[in-house]
């Protein structure tokens, strides 16, 4: 099925933006903060791995910076499932999507089955929120999606050579902002397989190796579309 409308806007990013904090996390009234706990009593119950930890959420995005602040994975959740929870103060969390480059091609990923989010579409790979991962505050784009290719694919930072960022691409319903970044490693489609499959979480339920006379697949994730136009 296709996505829903309005069509996800694109933001054009510098290559070397700056991911700052600008504030502290806002507080909910007892009210909300009821919702929100129900809301995730309620995940917790389908998904029990589920773990609530500090995510980026941008306030402004702009082509050199993007700044905004730490919140918690709970609230980002209670939203998905309550859109406008929050009234005006919507929550945009950031996350980070590599546009992959192998020895033979771009590789792309398909969502498992039992994702909260977008549960078979095909992204770029590696992907995942920008968190706070040892408590840090400082925000490192590249590192992070280095993190990701480690957790969902099983390569070392010896194997991959993060590049700029691409491009901001925004959910309508959910919010979250993706942010396109190029990344390549030294490995061959086959080897990289053999990698995921070997060391990587079980993230993605098929990878695939895309080349210039390569059909595309259905039910793409459209940041996944926006940089696959923007690398032609």
């Amino acid at each position: 099925m296709p996505l829903p409308q309005p069509e996800w806007p694109v933001t054009s990013l510098g290559r070397h933006v700056a991911v700052r904090v600008g504030r502290s996390i806002p507080l909910l009234s007892a009210e909300i903060e009821t919702r929100v706990a129900s809301h995730w009593d309620a995940a917790l119950g389908e998904h029990p791995g589920l773990y609530n930890g500090r995510v980026f959420c941008a306030d402004v995005i702009g082509h050199d910076v993007i700044s905004g602040h730490w919140s918690e994975y709970r609230r980002v959740l209670a939203q998905m499932r309550e859109p406008g929870l929050y009234g005006a103060d919507t929550l945009r969390p950031l996350a980070v999507v590599g546009l992959l480059r192998t020895t033979d091609g771009i590789v792309i990923g398909q969502r498992s089955e039992e994702s909260i989010y977008l549960p078979g579409y095909w992204q770029g790979t590696p992907a995942g929120n920008v968190e706070s991962r040892d408590g840090e505050a400082e925000i490192d784009l590249a590192a992070q999606l280095l993190a990701e290719c480690q957790e969902e694919l099983g390569l070392t930072k010896a194997d991959c050579q993060v590049g700029g960022c691409l491009l901001a691409c925004e959910h309508p319903q959910t919010h979250i902002v993706d942010v396109g970044m190029d990344i390549t490693t030294t490995l061959d489609f086959e080897a990289l397989q053999e990698r995921c499959h070997r060391l990587g979480n079980a993230e993605y339920q098929a990878l695939r190796l895309i080349q210039p006379d390569t059909q595309l697949p259905e039910r793409l994730v459209p940041t996944l579309s926006a940089m696959l136009e923007q690398n032609r």
